[in-house]
């Protein structure tokens, strides 16, 4: 292998592996925003010259260029395991499939450390025009992962032992441990995420119901419901800090149960309309609510 002309190659061809990066970014966080799944990143490279050229020699290419397979990679980051699924969907709906390998079902059931899910890909024709000319027929890889599983890889990254027979047997009882400990982690907050969308599925179901939520606990789920319920034409405020932060703020003022906060706001309803009237002033049509303050802002101003 002539290594200037390895280089001479990989330096015409970055700048298409950059675009190529890009593309599959753009389409990937595209595609997870419409399916309105939660990650906590995605990024993606371009092999350093070394890097590329040290595996063309470990794998001994006769091709590099095609040999190599992970020139561009992009990596995506999920908040929970079943949430690889989903992406996975995504990455198979939108491009095309040249392998794919999966280390997290594969494992054996006594195993745990290194996990992930590995796709080879290229660009299917339903990508077409000059936007994609220059990088439709390169391969990339796309990684899925949790942020445990990343989390254990790159802690394991900085250790010595990249083979479980490189670990000296006094320490594998206690590395084995430590990779179980992640994935049990993930395991849990897999649980954790499952029963949280049970909760807010019931608080949903329970305030449609005829008795309401007038007798539950006041926390985050009740809280948005009975929003919700109690402000159906208001602008209903979707993030969870401010949602978490009115809710420590009710708590503080030592209500418990949604009755206890609904009464008070029930005998504060007229002071609060000429309040709000007398904030907007120019507000008189019929359509003044959707213009005045959002369900939050109803509740902190009453209070």
């Amino acid at each position: 292998m002539d290594i200037n002309k390895l280089k001479k190659k990989y330096n015409e061809n970055h700048d298409q592996y950059v675009k190529l990066k890009e593309e599959v970014i753009y389409v990937l966080k595209d595609e997870i925003q419409k399916k309105r799944i939660r990650i906590h990143e995605i990024d993606g490279r371009v092999k350093e010259f070394d890097s590329f050229s040290d595996k063309v020699k470990r794998k001994d290419c006769k091709e590099p260029f095609e040999d190599i397979n992970d020139i561009c990679g992009v990596r995506v980051i999920c908040l929970f395991r079943s949430d690889i699924e989903k992406l996975g969907s995504i990455i198979e709906k939108q491009f095309e499939i040249i392998t794919k390998d999966d280390k997290i079902s594969s494992k054996p059931e006594t195993e745990f450390g290194y996990m992930d899910t590995k796709y080879i890909c290229t660009f299917p024709i339903k990508y077409e025009g000059p936007r994609y000319d220059d990088v439709k027929n390169l391969k990339f890889e796309v990684q899925l992962r949790t942020i445990s599983m990343h989390s254990w890889s790159t802690v394991s990254h900085y250790l010595d032992y990249k083979t479980p027979n490189s670990i000296p047997s006094h320490l594998r009882k206690d590395f084995n441990a430590l990779s179980a400990l992640f994935y049990i982690a993930d395991s849990q907050f897999e649980q954790f995420f499952q029963a949280s969308d049970e909760s807010k599925r019931n608080v949903e179901a329970k305030s449609k119901g005829d008795k309401g939520l007038q007798e539950a606990e006041i926390n985050f789920d009740t809280l948005s419901a009975f929003l919700k319920q109690k402000y159906p034409e208001r602008k209903h405020n979707e993030n969870a800090i401010d949602i978490s932060n009115l809710l420590e703020d009710i708590i503080s003022l030592e209500y418990q149960k949604i009755s206890d906060l609904d009464s008070d706001l029930i005998k504060i309803e007229k002071a609060f309309e000429l309040y709000e009237k007398n904030f907007y002033p120019s507000i008189t049509n019929a359509n003044f609510r959707e213009e005045g303050f959002a369900d939050i802002g109803v509740v902190r101003r009453s209070l």
